[in-house]
């Protein structure tokens, strides 16, 4: 089989993080995807417990990685360590790595609907129930504006609701062509021209993390990660945007303070120029690192 080839963000930081770390330690890839970083992982001779909630993507990582023996596959969401593991008879394992990005496949696949075409789904896990078509369409005024407020930018949240409620008043509002068009009129020609992302991003992010429960999935991860850790054992987590930095960034404080975890990183390290020059995406990105007392 062929080396597949998928763009991992921060590869190098990744194994550095990993390098006091003995040749067959289990780590952890909470968030699967393609395999990029378990690949490497698994290259350099440790051995991996590859975990991912979308159903697309855990298939193709199994497909990818099939070449491989030192690596057990688990379909889940990586805030539910604690079962995880249980179910596999493992009790603690030596690194944990969890990367918060949406895969170019995920935001280009029009069907998931990440992206600012196609369905308005926005699902990691395609068997939950709830939508970001349910969301735009089913929540009332207040609560959709509390989103919008808590998880996207404040600028011209409450336009963009109240314009939300009253389109799907003359009808349901079902792809993402229609809500970006009517985030859109809510937005000064001026702003839109000035973002550096584009000016629908906040919108869409807040309901991807509505959908997906992002925040509440991170933090519920990092308030007991440590209980399955061994001592020297290395966290390493990588965000993509200040929402994440500052879930992250807290617990961790938390923990130095309890003296629970040593950080590795004072603040979120950057991806180098290179990577940037090549991958775009690594311009948001930062890693941070934690080592178990």
């Amino acid at each position: 089989m062929e080396s597949f080839k998928h763009i991992s963000i921060m590869p190098e930081e990744v194994l550095e993080s990993f390098r006091e770390l003995k040749k067959g330690s289990v780590i952890l890839d909470g968030t699967l995807g393609k395999g990029g970083h378990s690949k490497l992982l698994l290259d350099k001779g440790f051995k991996v417990i590859g975990v991912d909630r979308d159903k697309e993507a855990f298939t193709e990582a199994k497909n990818n990685l099939s070449k491989f023996e030192n690596i057990q596959f688990v379909n889940d969401n990586f805030a539910n360590i604690k079962n995880i593991l249980k179910k596999l008879n493992v009790e603690k394992v030596d690194g944990m790595l969890v990367d918060l990005g949406i895969s170019t496949h995920q935001l280009e696949s029009k069907g998931r609907g990440f992206g600012f075409e196609g369905e308005l789904d926005m699902r990691m896990n395609q068997d939950q129930d709830l939508t970001a078509e349910d969301v735009v369409n089913k929540y009332p005024l207040e609560k959709l504006k509390k989103i919008l407020q808590k998880y996207g930018e404040k600028v011209y949240y409450k336009q963009i609701a109240e314009a939300i409620v009253d389109q799907r008043e003359d009808g349901e509002i079902n792809t993402a062509e229609e809500l970006v068009e009517i985030i859109k009129q809510c937005l000064p020609e001026g702003y839109r021209r000035t973002r550096k992302h584009h000016w629908a991003t906040p919108t869409f992010r807040a309901l991807r993390i509505e959908v997906n429960k992002d925040i509440e999935n991170i933090e519920s991860f990092l308030d007991v990660f440590h209980n399955y850790l061994n001592r020297g054992g290395i966290l390493s987590v990588i965000t993509f945007h200040s929402l994440e930095e500052r879930a992250v960034k807290l617990r961790l404080q938390l923990l130095k303070g309890r003296k629970v975890i040593k950080l590795l990183t004072k603040k979120g390290m950057p991806a180098s120029i290179k990577e940037i020059s090549v991958n775009s995406k690594a311009k948001r990105a930062k890693l941070w690192i934690a080592m178990k007392k």
